[in-house]
């Protein structure tokens, strides 16, 4: 009898841990009340602020539609930085993750006719998948032998999606895919779409904050400055690896699904190793040490991008001596440097309102 209640119990208190560990990454840590930063938090509301008034200060269609792509390209730049910025690994493929998230949506959609709030999951679901099942032998690779490796996973991703007509429409691709919609509401406007992409990249980013204050974040940092010392005192590398991959994956199939359902098709010419190595851009141009720098790198690359589309002759040499004077300037990223200068304005002003009290 005692011996079954224990049984009993453990599996109770399995589904109690589960379900605690998933509360643990979306509710913010109390004891940032206690600590000295958490006089900085005040510009999570403010940045918050921006993104629900921006699109009502500017009503342009087209900037709508460009702040709409800014969006998905930093849930990928999100994703990326957390394998590329906090684990220290090297991905080129993480384009291959963003089609197979895309190419899940535009086939249960409008073959199998399933709702796109459903397929938007089963994409991140089957993404987080494939990044498990290579993962386990591609992660044991380091350094530019990973960033090869990755490459290649993301070669014969195009290659398949081309060779299978028959399921992935080959060359041509997927056209007529649904806009999101959930509960009968249709996001099917640029505005519309805004408020959506963003929202869910606001939701990732305060999981990704939660996530990186966790025993498994302070794991990362630890692989990251070397893993030789994290296996020695005690944390398995080899599955901190693999589970920030399959998370950055995850991201990344969400961001696909997101994609396709914006842009109504799903093209193998997307998915390129050029879309790999500008989300890798936006990550290194942003800041790899914190979350917001990627999104700012995404918002600027994207803006960029479209800007010099008008030139086309002189975009490649305008492009690359921008990108050249940036890393220049800002070595650390523009997030990293702007987010200190950010730091430094606030606790002058502070220091500045203290003196004024004591002269009074």
């Amino acid at each position: 009898m005692v011996k079954q209640f224990q049984k009993e119990f453990r599996k109770r208190d399995l589904v109690y841990s589960i379900a605690l560990w998933f509360l643990s990454l979306i509710i913010p840590d109390p004891q940032l009340h206690y600590r000295r930063e958490y006089h900085f938090r005040k510009r999570d509301l403010f940045y918050f602020l921006t993104l629900l008034l921006l699109p009502l200060i500017w009503s342009d269609a087209h900037f709508h539609h460009l702040m709409v792509l800014s969006g998905i390209h930093g849930i990928l730049a999100l994703g990326l930085t957390l394998f590329l910025g906090y684990a220290g690994q090297i991905s080129l493929g993480h384009a291959a993750f963003f089609g197979i998230g895309a190419y899940t949506t535009a086939i249960l959609t409008t073959r199998y006719g399933v709702p796109s709030f459903f397929a938007f999951w089963a994409s991140a679901l089957i993404a987080s998948f494939f990044a498990w099942l290579i993962g386990r032998p591609l992660l044991k690779l380091k350094g530019y032998f990973l960033a090869l490796a990755t490459l290649g996973f993301g070669e014969i991703f195009l290659v398949l999606v081309r060779e299978s007509p028959t399921l992935t429409g080959g060359v041509i691709g997927i056209f007529d895919i649904p806009f999101f919609s959930l509960a009968g509401f249709v996001f099917d406007t640029y505005l519309k779409q805004y408020y959506l992409i963003w929202g869910v990249l606001s939701g990732l980013v305060l999981f990704s904050k939660n996530l990186i204050r966790s025993k498994m974040g302070r794991a990362f940092l630890a692989v990251a400055a070397s893993e030789d010392g994290a296996s020695v005192i005690g944390i398995d590398v080899a599955r901190i690896k693999l589970g920030v991959f399959v998370i950055g994956a995850a991201f990344a199939g969400l961001a696909g699904s997101l994609f396709a359902s914006v842009m109504s098709t799903a093209n193998p010419e997307t998915f390129s190793l050029n879309l790999s190595v500008l989300i890798v851009m936006m990550v290194i141009l942003g800041g790899m040490g914190n979350l917001y720098g990627p999104i700012a790198g995404a918002i600027f690359l994207t803006f960029l991008i479209n800007g010099l589309s008008r030139y086309q002759e002189y975009s490649l040499p305008i492009y690359g001596v921008i990108l050249i004077l940036l890393l220049i300037f800002f070595p650390d990223g523009i997030g990293t440097r702007l987010r200190v200068r950010l730091i430094y304005l606030i606790s002058y002003l502070g220091r500045k309102k203290r003196r004024e009290k004591v002269e009074l």
